[in-house]
């Protein structure tokens, strides 16, 4: 049964890493993600092997029950199970009927004895083998084919597929929210000013991204090993840097693999346990983040935003938000009408859902951005972020900004936080010009 549990394991992952090695070499696709997705499936249908383990257990018996009688006794037996042999077996598969008279031959001549049982028994063997190996094999390929990733490869996907995209991926899972994402995905791609913009955001600093070692977890919480000497035994569990040698030789050897990742994920490694205890080691995830603050998207959702502009702007929050996986860093997407509401995107493909559905919502109300700012201002202050980057989306048509929030707005631009716009209509307010670095006309 583990043997049978570890082919189709590798089958599976095999086959899947096979049909996603282009996305995954673009980017559409994350490795880990394919790997948690293989892991998952293969988690809910390995009970399925049992079933078809089994089915030749009863077969099986009687073969390993009727091998170690004698001469007479196994003549005997196939003539009482001849029928049975029958109604189981072609007669171009096992003839029972040939190897009972070729037995009664032997058992009535003097000659040297002649090893029919041998024969039928081997002949048996043989056909029990294959026949366990065809229904075993033909249930893993129904397994793999059934894996939705696999079958979306293969054409049975519904809807649109924009090649390519990394929100095909995201809402694999979420065809609803996927159909309602493709004019924001398509406009987003053609759009100069968007397509600017990002450019602009993705590149900047980029070389203040690094990996964040501790992850926010406090220092005495990391694994301090124990010295080899104060080694008591063996016990179970996931902390690589205690492996007992065999646990290598399973991770080494590609047949062997499969089981190895299995008791990872499950937790039943062999390690070597200590007489001191220390900490459970913190998952070392190699998180990589960024030195710069979040993208803060400022977006007017007032009624004078409605039809193109509205596109244009859930298409630029869309763009920006997609940054957040490839500078790793977050983005808040603030709307502001007659007041301001914020959205956190941290992790996209968690995130998606509630993203979409902000996207679908209609502009309407009124026109404040006052609101959105102070609560920009009060993120960027109140999590001690530096060189953040805020979008304003708007056609700023209101006034001017009050005293109190136009000094707010120099202390975060002391902190190299970047100010830029994409700005609609023809009679904007000159003075969120002049806040922008730079801004793009639309």
């Amino acid at each position: 049964m583990r043997d049978l549990k570890t082919v189709y394991f590798q089958e599976l992952k095999d086959r899947t890493f096979k049909a996603y090695a282009e996305d995954v070499d673009n980017g559409m696709v994350r490795q880990r993600e394919l790997e948690e997705k293989v892991l998952m499936y293969y988690r809910r249908t390995t009970p399925s092997l049992q079933e078809f383990y089994s089915r030749y257990t009863p077969e099986w018996e009687a073969f390993y029950s009727s091998q170690h009688l004698p001469d007479e006794a196994f003549l005997q037996y196939l003539k009482q199970m001849r029928s049975a042999f029958k109604r189981r077996y072609e007669l171009t598969e096992l003839n029972v009927d040939y190897y009972i008279r070729l037995l009664e031959d032997v058992s009535r001549s003097s000659k040297e004895e002649f090893p029919a049982k041998d024969f039928f028994l081997d002949k048996w063997y043989r056909l029990l083998t294959r026949k366990e190996y065809d229904y075993q094999y033909m249930h893993i390929e129904s397994l793999c084919e059934n894996f939705s990733l696999l079958a979306r490869k293969q054409g049975q996907e519904s809807g649109n597929k924009l090649l390519g995209s990394r929100m095909e991926w995201l809402l694999h899972n979420h065809p609803d929210l996927y159909r309602r994402m493709i004019p924001y995905e398509a406009l987003m791609k053609r759009n100069p000013s968007i397509r600017q913009l990002v450019r602009l955001l993705g590149k900047k600093h980029h070389d203040l991204q690094k990996y964040d070692s501790l992850s926010g977890i406090d220092k005495k919480k990391l694994i301090r090993h124990s010295p080899h000497s104060d080694i008591t035994g063996v016990t179970l569990g996931d902390n690589l840097n205690s492996l007992l040698p065999i646990e290598y030789c399973y991770l080494a050897d590609d047949a062997l693999r499969a089981i190895f990742m299995e008791r990872y994920a499950e937790k039943r490694l062999q390690l070597f346990d200590y007489k001191s205890k220390t900490p459970d080691a913190v998952k070392d995830d190699r998180h990589r983040v960024s030195g710069q603050g979040p993208y803060i998207v400022c977006v007017d959702t007032s009624g004078s935003m409605q039809g193109d502009r509205e596109m244009l702007a859930k298409s630029a929050i869309l763009a920006i938000a997609q940054l957040t996986e490839k500078t790793h860093r977050k983005c808040y997407v603030i709307n502001f009408s007659d007041e301001a509401v914020a959205l956190l995107v941290e992790d996209l493909m968690r995130d998606m859902p509630k993203l979409a559905e902000f996207l679908n919502k209609r502009f309407d109300g009124g026109t404040d951005i006052e609101p959105a700012l102070r609560e920009a201002a009060h993120i960027i202050n109140g999590n001690d972020f530096k060189e953040s980057d805020i979008v304003l989306i708007s056609d700023f048509e209101m006034p001017p900004l009050c005293r109190d929030l136009t000094e707010q707005v120099r202390q975060i631009k002391r902190r190299k936080t970047s100010f830029f716009g994409l700005v609609f209509g023809n009679k904007p307010e000159p003075d969120f010009l002049n806040l922008c670095d730079r801004y793009w006309e639309m």
